[in-house]
């Protein structure tokens, strides 16, 4: 809807295109709101349906994208596009987050540098002289 919607408002029309996300953004709110209160949705549910949905969507998009031309000539080719795009950015954010935050913390540096030379280590020597790049004394 939005990828339409910027199609047909962006340009002309910016205030129309903004009130457009605004409502989807109020509805999905509204929408989540009343699936916590009156069916006893958790939070834990929702993790589930992700979870259960990310392959689907996946295959769906694959799916779509082996049928290109008939999608072409239904005029959805845009749409189907910034789906993927989405798609595309919400895995790499579900990815490489948690690798980020693991990045951060030393042991993690540690542990990586003793798989990288595992080898060395077991031969007995010391990577922290050789990483912390110290002048030779003659």
């Amino acid at each position: 809807i939005v990828s339409m919607g910027r199609k047909k408002f962006s340009a002309d029309y910016q205030l129309m295109f903004r009130l457009l996300k605004l409502f989807l953004f109020i509805g999905f709110v509204v929408t989540l709101v009343i699936f916590f209160l009156f069916l006893n949705l958790t939070v834990g549910d929702i993790f589930v349906c992700l979870l259960a949905f990310m392959p689907t969507g996946w295959a769906l998009l694959s799916i779509t994208i082996a049928c290109k031309p008939f999608v072409k000539g239904l005029k959805m080719w845009s749409s189907v596009k910034a789906l993927a795009r989405g798609y595309d950015y919400i895995m790499g954010i579900i990815i490489f987050t948690p690798v980020a935050i693991l990045a951060w913390f030393p042991f993690i540096s540690e542990f990586q540098t003793r798989l990288l030379f595992n080898q060395a280590f077991s031969r007995g020597l010391q990577i922290q002289r050789i990483l912390a790049g110290g002048k030779k004394h003659k």
